[in-house]
């Protein structure tokens, strides 16, 4: 049984054109760059390696700043301090081929204070704190510091072990008003068991895993930070139960200082809280393959193919043919299985055969009878069942499995199912279909976010910002999953969701700019109370998960979405609950039919604000009027626009202009008035902001 080449063809332009329209690439001004833009300059243009070197003599100063006389031994390469009787600081000069080891006993504090020095290791972490009340490192002022740790990988898991080119038992400071490079070729970079805090400094970390480790916390207060991690996170924490002293452990505090972080994984990932603050904060996070320096997570292998399932209820084969004579079976073989949130994907792999240059791909099951065609990745044809198969499963129809070409690692396939495209062919299932198994998102926390102040610019290949509330802590205590942003501004650009909450999500003030996602805004609840929100998805713009009581409440502040999924969407089935408008000046625009600018289970509840919605005319729209008394609070009217056209409504005391961003014939909806004059106009006469939009 055959399909046409038309038909197929058809099938797949509807639906590309139905998945694409709701992401906007960032403007060229953007600091995330445009769509495919990564980042990170090569290293040895930072001059991270200047102070490297090859051979083994050391030409090294040490020198009594304050505190306990001749508290070192310098022996074969090894530096040693011991036996302080009070605080002490050493200053370290030249160049060491060994190791720095501090065991000073749990008295007194050490404080090392690099002063135009070199060390390079070949055989141990170049700097182990074994024991000290507090050790410092420290660059002096003007001055450029350097440690190598050129080790190969280490199994940090062994006894006596250390994986980190900075290593500390203890409480570590990095500090200084100078400049420090850490270079891990093959190992972690800094890492204390205890408090690791930064700040003043210069400070660029080249790592492998982690960039910085606090296992309790990280505190970063000021300086310049560069850091890279090229297989994991650059800044984590792993510990959330309550320390000796009664301190909450596993937070991670950004509260000045202006730093890049380029991650494989995870940009923050700390085991508890994640607080920004600081006016003066800038924090740039770029991951997977948005950084420049992002290596395979995963091991594969270049002789196979990689295809991830959401089911592994079908088997899966491929046919490698140059002609009806010249053609092999191949059966896929299941690799592993990841879940991520509410869904699990099933890996399996083919090997390549390059020597044939086009491939049948066959889905089969008990109970179908069909197979497709992919031809370099592009569907073409329906093929009828070959020998040695019985049945067929026919995969551009329905919605329970979807598929997609991947490499299985953190670097993106440019496939078929690539970003901004087809998430399978049932439809878009998720954000970023070709996500592998290792978690890749911005900042990341298993407790709580909070942002209070700064600027933040994170570019994802996961969501951008995402609290979890998976597991209980170390603390007994249930995650609280939450995320909250009362100050800041705030630009992400994310393969999957903007700012993703398991429990609430409250805005109330700053900016937030999310220029590109699957979901903008999710959460148990979502709250807008104040700020200023911008959306730009390719499925819904804010989507609360709760399915009783009081999904998402815009009490205050200033959005807009535009989204090609639903506009504001809530899953709460208690009537006139899903959405509560209560205040503020909002905006939402869906593009794409069968969805609605505001959607909900059982309608929602307008009591103050004014609110602009425009969708497409049928499908899901009747949702926008399903709000409690529509007749006296809101207005419906349909009007045809052309992309560039303006909307001029009057709602009450407030005037809005929206220039439309599509082609479209519309339904409208106003919120705040039961005779709001909306009509159409070639321009405004305003000045518009960056969504197109004037309120006054």
């Amino acid at each position: 049984m055959k399909k046409s080449i038309l038909s197929i063809i058809l099938l797949l332009s509807i639906f590309l054109s139905g998945c694409k329209g709701g992401s906007q690439e960032p403007s060229s001004d953007s600091p995330l760059g445009d769509k495919n833009d990564s980042f990170g300059v090569d290293l040895n243009e930072t001059g991270a390696y200047d102070g490297y070197f090859e051979d083994e003599s050391s030409e090294v100063s040490v020198q009594l700043v304050s505190g306990t006389e001749g508290a070192y031994t310098l022996d074969g390469g090894v530096l040693k301090f011991t036996s302080l009787n009070e605080d002490s600081v050493y200053s370290v000069s030249g160049k060491l081929s060994g190791c720095i080891v501090v065991d000073v006993g749990d008295e007194y504090k050490l404080d090392i204070e690099l002063s135009g020095f070199s060390l390079v290791s070949k055989s141990d972490s170049p700097i182990t704190a074994l024991s000290g009340d507090e050790v410092s490192v420290k660059a002096k002022k003007d001055t450029k510091n350097y440690l190598y740790d050129m080790r190969d990988l280490q199994d940090s898991e062994a006894e006596g072990v250390y994986s980190g080119a900075i290593h500390s038992e203890v409480d570590l400071e990095i500090s200084g008003k100078g400049e420090l490079f850490v270079i891990s070729e093959n190992n972690n970079g800094i890492h204390s068991k205890k408090d690791l805090q930064v700040k003043n400094l210069s400070l660029t970390v080249s790592s492998v895993d982690n960039s910085l480790k606090g296992n309790d916390s990280v505190e970063i207060e000021s300086g310049e930070l560069t850091l890279i991690a090229t297989a994991g996170d650059t800044v984590k924490t792993s510990d959330s139960d309550i320390s000796e002293k009664g301190n909450q452990r596993g937070t991670v505090t950004v509260s000045g200082g202006n730093h890049s972080f380029y991650a494989a994984c995870d940009g923050i990932d700390a085991a508890y809280d994640v607080i920004i603050d600081g006016e003066d904060t800038v924090l740039n996070i770029y991951t997977d393959k948005y950084s420049n320096y992002s290596e395979e997570v995963t091991e594969v292998s270049d002789s196979l193919f990689y295809i991830r399932f959401t089911s592994n209820l079908y088997k899966y084969s491929v046919r490698y043919y140059n002609s009806d004579l010249d053609r092999v079976w191949e059966n896929a073989s299941y690799h592993s299985s990841v879940s991520s949130g509410r869904s699990t994907y099933y890996y399996y792999s083919l090997p390549k055969r390059p020597e044939y240059e086009k491939m049948q791909f066959f889905i089969y099951s008990e109970d179908m009878d069909m197979g497709q065609d992919v031809n370099y990745l592009v569907a073409s044809d329906y093929l009828t069942p070959s020998e040695g198969y019985d049945t067929f499963a026919l995969t551009a129809r329905g919605s329970q499995l979807s598929y997609s070409w991947t490499n299985y690692t953190t670097k993106i396939n440019e496939g078929f199912g690539g970003p901004g495209g087809m998430g399978g062919p049932g439809g878009m299932n998720e954000g970023n279909p070709d996500k592998g198994d290792h978690s890749t998102k911005g900042i990341k926390a298993a407790n709580e976010i909070a942002i209070k102040n700064g600027e933040i610019n994170i570019k994802s290949y996961d969501d951008a910002i995402h609290a979890n509330s998976e597991s209980a802590l170390e603390n007994g205590e249930s995650a609280l999953g939450s995320i909250t942003v009362s100050g800041g501004r705030i630009t992400v650009y994310s393969n999957d969701d903007g700012l993703h909450a398991d429990g609430s999500l409250l805005i109330s003030g700053g900016s937030v700019r999310i220029t590109d996602s699957y979901e903008g805004i999710e959460g148990t609840t979502v709250e807008i109370s104040g700020g200023d929100v911008s959306v730009y998805s390719s499925d819904d713009g804010i989507n609360s998960t709760a399915t009783s009581g009081e999904g998402v409440r815009i009490s205050g502040g200033r959005l807009y979405i535009y989204c090609s999924g639903d506009g504001i969407d809530s899953n709460s089935r208690t009537s006139y609950s899903g959405i509560i408008f209560q205040d503020g000046e909002t905006v939402v625009i869906s593009n794409s039919g069968g969805n609605s600018a505001i959607d909900t289970e059982q309608g929602y509840t307008y009591t103050g604000g004014a609110v602009l919605a425009v969708m497409p005319r049928g499908g899901m729209s009747n949702e926008a009027t399903h709000g409690k008394n529509f007749s006296e609070i809101g207005t419906l009217k349909e009007l045809s626009l052309s992309d560039g056209e303006f909307i001029i409504a009057s709602i009450g005391e407030r005037t809005v202009a929206l220039r439309s961003p599509i082609l479209i014939s519309a339904y409208v909806v106003a919120l705040g008035s039961s005779s709001a004059e909306i009509k159409t106009a070639s321009s405004s006469g305003e000045e518009l902001d960056a969504n197109g939009v004037n309120w006054k």
